[in-house]
Formats: C-alpha cells, structure tokens, sequence
C-alpha cells in the first residue's frame, strides 16, 4: 500500500515524424530550394515593424510557389488578412489558439504540416509561440521547444521566421530569442545572432535553472510497483478537482503513469509522487533514487520508430504543457499542466 508521508485528500534523437520520413533567407529574397533549415527570430516593436517583415514574407512564398504557414496572434493575423484581403492559395493563416498545443504535440504538427508539403520544394512557416509569461517552468518548456526545432527540422528546406513582440515579452524571453535562432531578421535585414547556441548546451544551461516548485507540496506519496493503480486514481482525482475535462485528466493520468513506472523499473528507491497546485497549474513531481537523466535532450523528439522501448517520457512531454528534468540526488521529473482554477475543499 501506497505510505503517505503527507496526504491530504483533494474534493530520444530523431528527425519530426510527420508521416513521411526525410533524411528535414532572408525573409525578403527568394528562395533557395537547395539550401537546408533557416531558423529566424523576428523582434518587433510595433505593428509596423511586424508588417514591415512579415507581409512580404508571406508575398513572396505565394508568388514563388511556396506553401506558407503563419500561425500568430489575433491582432497580427487581422492586420495580415487585411493586407492580404481573402487568403491567397498556398497561405495557411492560424492563429496561436487555434494551431498551438503542447510543445511536443505542437512539433508533431508542424513536422506533418511541413512533411507533406516540403517534397515539392521549400515552404515557409512563421510560428508566434504562445509563451506562458509568469510560469517560469512553462516559459522554458517553449523556449528549449524553439532550440529543438534546428535539429528537427535541420534537414527540411524550410524558412522559419519565429515572431517576439517585445512590448510585452520579458528581457529573458527575448533573451531565449537570441540563443535559440541563428539569425535575426528585422526590417533592416539578417543579421547573425551573437548569442545563439548549440540546442545540447541552451537545454542544459536552461535544465541548471530547474528548481522545486515553491511551498510545500499538497500531497507526497510513497510507491512500488505494485501502487502503480492507486497513483493512477490518486492523479485522476486531482486533475478532476483541478477542473480539468475527463479527457484532460485522462492524459495527465497516462503522463504520470509513465513516468512512475520508469521511477520503479529504471530508478532506484525510494519513488515518491508529489503534488503542488497553483490559481491555474497544477504540478506533480516523480522523484526515485536513481542515477538520473543525463541526455538534455531527452524525449524532445521521437524515438526512431524501430527501437522498443524510449518513448515514455517523449510520450510525456506531448501530454504536458511542461516537462522538467532536475539530476542530483536521484532524479526528479516534473510535470506541469494549466487548469482553469483550482480551489481547495
């Protein structure tokens, strides 16, 4: 039986699968259908400065030919439509809400979206990640999702310009900015960024910050194997209170499952499950004795599909809205999931 030492009762590396496998300029010139992944970071600081980059970016992909995905916020898909009138064959206009998801599920998409139109030559994506300002934990979840794009998408003949409005996002997002897209475009032009680096490194740099979520955690629970059952139940229960849908609830269940199993069958002892909630995230922490995960890049992009095994936690992280590895003594994940409110009974 599971040991409560607290309890209070709630009222892999490989290229995008998209389907079809592949061995994956400057916003403003034409294209160049042999050249690989260019991944640019677009830092505006006005509606103009959006529109002086982006409307000719989608203009020249239609005239060339070039499937164009812009995936952006409200305001910038209603100026863009404006000046474009009805969308023109070839432009996929979305915006964040309607096109985003998880990180993880989100890389998937675009992998199928690009997969299915990159064997007829290069396409054009513009993708406005929605950063959750004020979850630090999500906050990096978004920013090693933008450094793990050059090596998913490393082979792909694809021009990615990434959107950051910099009247509202934060120094250290607008930092990420700069350290996960190798070049910089603005009306100005390209330039090369001078504080990009390597995904492997950004990831682990960004994996030091990981700390214990703050306060004390709402439950701490003792398990074996054979509690499996009753952490399942006990994390469907807290999801639901949380008010989360039963389908929700359903994937945080399956996501926590996996990772428990991993702390008792490739851990060590003692696995322990924590839970913290928050006025809209609810956390749970599986913590084992183990040697830890040591790959930064750890289920960030899925698993060749002829391995067995290796796909819980890249499993895990297309089910959460963020995914935290902290090594030191033992291992501890954390899994972070946005609810509508929490109140406690």
């Amino acid at each position: 039986m599971i040991q409560a030492a607290r309890v209070r009762e709630p009222s892999g590396i490989k290229r995008i699968s998209a389907g079809k496998e592949m061995t994956m300029q400057h916003a403003g010139e034409a294209s160049a259908p042999s050249k690989g992944l260019v991944h640019q970071a677009l830092i505006y600081g006005s509606e103009q400065e959006f529109m002086d980059v982006a409307l000719p970016f989608v203009e020249q992909g239609v005239a060339s030919g070039e499937p164009t995905l812009v995936a952006v916020g409200e305001r910038n898909v209603e100026s863009l439509r404006a000046a474009l009138g009805d969308a023109p064959p070839g432009l996929t206009l979305a915006s964040v809400e309607r096109w985003y998801d998880t990180s993880a599920r989100t890389r998937e998409r675009l992998g199928r979206w690009v997969a299915e139109r990159a064997d007829r030559g290069r396409v054009r994506v513009m993708v406005e990640p929605p950063w959750a300002v004020g979850h630090p934990a999500q906050v990096r979840d978004w920013a090693r999702h933008e450094s793990v794009l050059n090596l998913a998408f490393s082979e792909y003949p694809v021009t990615f310009v990434c959107p950051y409005d910099a009247r509202v996002m934060p120094e250290d997002i607008l930092g990420h900015a700069r350290s996960t897209h190798p070049e910089i475009v603005d009306t100005a032009g390209v330039t090369c960024s001078g504080g990009y680096e390597e995904p492997v490194e950004f990831c682990r740099r960004l994996d030091s910050a990981v700390d214990r979520p703050a306060g004390e955690p709402f439950a701490e629970l003792r398990f074996g194997l054979a509690d499996l059952p009753e952490v399942r139940r006990a994390v469907g229960a807290i999801a639901t209170e949380a008010g989360l849908a039963r389908l929700r609830a359903d994937e945080l269940v399956l996501a926590v499952n996996e990772v428990a199993t991993n702390a008792v069958v490739h851990g060590g002892p003692p696995a322990t499950l924590r839970f913290w909630h928050g006025d809209d995230e609810i956390v749970f922490e599986v913590s084992d004795g183990g040697d830890g995960i040591r790959d930064a890049l750890a289920g960030q992009l899925a698993p060749p599909t002829a391995e067995r095994g290796g796909r819980g936690l890249w499993l895990t992280r297309l089910l959460c809205d963020a995914v935290e590895i902290r090594n030191g003594m033992g291992c501890t994940v954390s899994l972070h999931a946005t609810v509508p409110s929490f109140s406690v009974g």
